[in-house]
């Protein structure tokens, strides 16, 4: 009974938890967000201080499911994210709210998000004031991450291009090494870790996990990715993409096996 109690529970917690992502999206949209529009600045003063209250949004957004017990966010070297200027973060993409917690993590940063989302209402006015990147033409794209990064704009990216498929290897499109390849940033790994596995590709949000799940942000050090002048453009986004995809697929494997360990310890 009290099982059954608390699995309710949970879904009532998450429902309100995503009731208030809606709602608090429209509401900051339509009020908060044209008011910063209309001080005075530039393009792209206008653009962080929207992006700012987009973190500051987000990190509400965090502690509040943490309060009624949803999830628990634990993000190690954090220190790497918030000093973070021109980076660009690839991570793997287990669960629906990884942009979120990214962004609450980091001051100020961009990144790319569906075309729907434009046309949303309750996200169209936030996305558009921060200044984020529709997917909708490759080309624009990656000429609107150029131009982001050369203003100092910190870019997330799943180079999956979807959410991971739970169990199976990363599968990376080209897109992430394109964007890279034409800035040639500091790039920084994000192992991203759910558990239990929730919010997945494809699972409803009232399928809510039978306990708090954790997600953890592992921040790595800035990558030395491989660049080989002597080969075409088209050979060095494949190199790029294979070798980031072995060093997403190597360390998700690796955390695997210490969580499978310490997990063991304690029983």
């Amino acid at each position: 009974m009290l099982s059954r109690l608390y699995y309710g529970y949970r879904i009532l917690a998450t429902g309100s938890s995503f009731a208030l992502f809606g709602i608090g999206g429209l509401i900051a949209g339509l009020t908060l967000f044209p008011l910063l529009h209309s001080l005075p600045g530039d393009r792209k003063n206008k653009e962080r201080r929207a992006q700012r209250l987009v973190h500051l949004m987000f990190r509400f957004f965090v502690r509040f499911m943490e309060c009624l017990w949803v999830t628990r966010v634990e993000v190690t070297h954090r220190e790497r994210m918030q000093s973070a200027n021109g980076v660009v973060f690839i991570a793997n993409h287990p669960s629906l709210l990884d942009v979120v917690v990214m962004i609450a993590a980091i001051p100020h940063t961009n990144c790319i998000v569906k075309q729907s989302l434009f046309r949303n209402p309750f996200t169209r006015w936030v996305i558009r004031g921060a200044g984020y990147i529709a997917n909708d033409d490759p080309d624009k794209v990656i000429d609107a991450c150029h131009e982001r990064l050369s203003r100092g704009d910190n870019l997330i990216i799943f180079p999956e291009g979807t959410r991971t498929t739970p169990g199976h290897p990363l599968k990376l499109q080209r897109g992430a090494a394109h964007i890279i390849l034409r800035n040639r940033p500091t790039v920084v790994p994000i192992r991203i870790g759910c558990h239990p596995t929730t919010l997945t590709k494809g699972t409803p949000w009232y399928r809510v996990s039978p306990q708090r799940f954790v997600l953890s942000l592992n921040v790595g050090l800035p990558w030395d990715y491989p660049v080989d002048p002597s080969l075409t453009e088209s050979r060095q986004v494949r190199q790029l993409t294979r070798a980031m995809a072995h060093k997403l697929n190597l360390e998700l494997t690796s955390n695997e096996s210490i969580r499978t360990r310490t997990e063991a310890i304690n029983c």
